[in-house]
């Protein structure tokens, strides 16, 4: 194999030849310049010379003119091969062929090309020397640098063109920048997006399109030549001069060159006003759509609510009648066996069989009961609950096998108002839910804090069970909706819970991941501690008449439900006049030429319900004494759950003979409701079992 030598200034170009020639076997030498191959070829002959043609200092034209006119022999006929991109070979064939150059290779063509010229001229041996005069030289030479350059610089003013016509065309912003992060160079775009004349956007000046907290990087990713080409992206909002604001996307890419004076960066600046503008506006847009989701949702809440307290009414109207007239069955077995007219083990059988009548139509009370608290309209009293002593007292009392509780109370808990049976309830309805969200065991975390932006009562319940999906979360709160499909009466926990904290005025939300858990946030008014004397009541008043001298007017528009309080309150020794609606309660007190010592009217009646009743009758009779009772008592309860008619007695629909006549015997001794006014005078407590709270 021969040795040869390589000449070009571009050592990347040095590096390729280099390795092409080392693939077939050739030994290769180097130079960067015609002074040192001319060092080389003297002192080591080379087989054969590739050299590029355009070059600084002695280029390759001269480097062939001075190797031909050489002293020694061996170096005067060294044979050159042509490796050039600048110049086609009828440029360069009339000075090649005086000076002796064997073949003319461009770089753009296939490397073979170059492998097979070597190959030639090598078997072609030392070429013959024939060297003309110096000036013939000179002046093939010039005219052939010569008709270079103007085509290198015509190509170059073209390129220059076309950089102004793309630059000044662009849609976005350019700023060239050179090794030190000033610009050179920036286009009318950018000064058109940034308002600001070219001039001040030279130097420094292009920062104004960066954020002053990362200037400094920007800067500072230019100015570092050593690191790699890494494109870095800022997205800024500017304040122009003129008041007007844009957004900007800036993309800054260097082009680190430590082997020459191009290094620096370029910087593309993106006007992105009008997709911010429509990223708000889809977000806007986003925003009402889930304000409107909740808006229907909260409908549709209303609506089931109001569904709910429609169904709890007529439900218990029924259930009053059923339970009423088993009452009174049972009443009169067990009257009949004490008088031994009806067999012992004829009548506990029968006792036996109603009892279970009895049962069924407690349990189904339950179910309106959770209708009554999701439809906010069961009669509650509100009162001051300091959260941190109620929570710890309820953690005390909890207990199960795999479910461990922790409790967490921040020291800023505040009080909040609301029903203490409600809040013990709805501890209980979370409590629940949580433990079934854990069949293997947990944790369920119980925390009370003040809310440091709404000064509200905020108690959170965390479970770490199995979590609920987006579908699960927004259905979530709707009676009787579950994904418990072998309970028959599932779905009323969450709903119940929803109903008891918007009756006290607050607020109640989830999150929930899969797999990792439910949070429920209870969000509720908080107070200041009440007083000692805030719940306390003015002494009753009166003395108990007998009962065979008291006459009760009993209101209620269900005929069956009317029959049923009628024989309760005569078998307490009461005389009883029965109405069946407003108008007929007034007509019958307006004949009855004695006294009326006690009104017992449901609420909602057609036409005149039980408060207007009252009204009408405390007007003519002042001493007039009133139990409502009711299984909806929608006309008795303002928005937040509290009673219109805090003076009167209330009994819920179903209730039993006992708990009638004792709310009767507890209203005889109390001072009566002022005439004309919608609030009385103190109230005793009533407790029934169908779970309406105290009042």
């Amino acid at each position: 194999m021969a040795t040869v030598l390589v000449v070009d200034d571009v050592a990347e170009n040095r590096d390729l030849v280099t390795m092409l020639l080392s693939c077939r076997g050739h030994d290769v030498l180097e130079a960067s310049d015609g002074v040192g191959a001319l060092d080389v070829v003297r002192a080591q002959h080379p087989d054969i010379v590739v050299s590029d043609v355009l070059m600084p200092g002695i280029d390759g034209l001269e480097l062939v003119h001075r190797l031909r006119s050489d002293a020694d022999p061996v170096t005067a006929s060294s044979p050159v091969i042509f490796y050039t991109a600048n110049y086609l070979e009828p440029e360069t064939r009339p000075i090649a062929d005086a000076c002796g150059v064997s073949r003319v290779v461009l770089r753009g063509a296939d490397p073979r090309e170059l492998l097979d010229a070597v190959d030639e001229v090598l078997a072609a041996g030392p070429v013959d020397v024939n060297v003309g005069s110096a000036a013939d030289f000179a002046r093939v030479h010039s005219q052939a640098v010569n008709a270079k350059l103007v085509e290198k610089d015509r190509a170059l003013r073209h390129r220059e063109r076309q950089f102004e016509a793309m630059a000044t065309a662009s849609p976005v912003g350019i700023a060239l920048l050179g090794a030190d992060g000033s610009a050179t160079y920036v286009n009318p775009r950018l000064a058109e997006i940034t308002g600001q004349p070219a001039g001040r956007l030279s130097g420094v000046g292009w920062l104004i399109c960066l954020d002053a907290a990362v200037r400094g990087e920007a800067v500072d990713a230019v100015r570092t030549t050593s690191a790699a080409a890494i494109e870095h992206r800022y997205r800024t909002h500017l304040i122009r001069e003129d008041l007007t604001d844009r957004w900007l996307r800036v993309h800054l890419r260097p082009f680190p060159d430590t082997s020459s004076d191009v290094a620096g960066a370029v910087v593309i600046v993106d006007d992105i006003s009008d997709v911010v503008a429509a990223e708000e506006r889809i977000a806007h847009e986003a925003r009402q759509r889930q304000e409107e989701a909740a808006g229907h949702d909260a409908e549709r809440l209303d609506s089931l609510r109001r569904m709910a307290g429609g169904i709890a009414h007529d439900f218990n109207n029924l259930l009053g009648s059923m339970l009423g007239f088993t009452q009174l069955v049972s009443d009169a077995i067990t009257d009949e066996k004490d008088r031994g007219g009806v067999a012992g083990a004829a009548a506990t059988i029968m006792l036996e069989d109603l009892e279970q009548v009895t049962l069924g139509g407690r349990r189904a009370t339950k179910l309106t009961e959770q209708l009554l608290a999701f439809g906010r309209r069961e009669i509650n009293e509100p009162v001051v609950v300091e959260l941190k002593a109620f929570i710890t007292a309820f953690a005390r009392e909890l207990t199960g096998e795999n479910v461990s509780v922790t409790v967490w109370l921040s020291e800023d808990t505040p009080s909040a108002r609301i029903d203490r049976r409600g809040l013990d309830r709805l501890l209980h309805l979370l409590l629940r839910n949580a433990g079934e969200a854990m069949p293997g065991g947990g944790v369920v975390t119980i925390s009370a804090r003040k809310d440091p932006v709404l000064g509200a009562a905020v108690i959170e319940v965390t479970d770490t069970g199995c979590g609920m999906t987006p579908e699960v979360q927004r259905r979530a709160f709707e009676p009787f909706f579950s994904t418990k499909q072998d309970v028959r009466t599932a779905g009323l926990g969450l709903s119940t819970a929803h109903g008891i904290v918007t009756q006290a005025g607050g607020e109640i939300t989830l999150t929930s991941q899969r797999e990792t858990g439910t949070t429920v946030r209870v969000c509720l008014p908080a107070v200041t501690p009440a007083g000692p004397g805030e719940q306390s009541g003015l002494p009753a008043t009166g003395t108990r008449d007998r009962a065979g001298d008291v006459t009760v007017l009993l209101v209620d528009d269900d005929e069956p439900l009317r029959r049923a309080a009628e024989r309760f309150i005569t078998k307490g020794g009461y005389r009883v006049l029965a109405a069946a609606d407003g108008p007929a309660a007034l007509a019958l007190a307006e004949a009855h030429p004695g006294p009326i010592h006690c009104l017992v009217t449901d609420v909602v009646m057609p036409g005149m319900d039980g408060r207007q009743l009252a009204h009408h009758l405390l007007g003519v009779r002042p001493q007039l004494k009133v139990v409502f009772i009711s299984g909806f008592a929608e006309a008795l309860i303002a928005e937040d759950g509290t009673s219109l008619e805090p003076g009167g007695r209330i009994i819920a629909k179903p209730f039993t003979g006992a708990e009638l006549r004792e709310a009767i015997g507890a209203a005889l001794l109390t001072g009566p409701l002022a005439a004309g006014s919608s609030a009385a005078g103190p109230v005793a407590a009533v407790s029934v079992e169908t779970g309406t709270t105290r009042r």
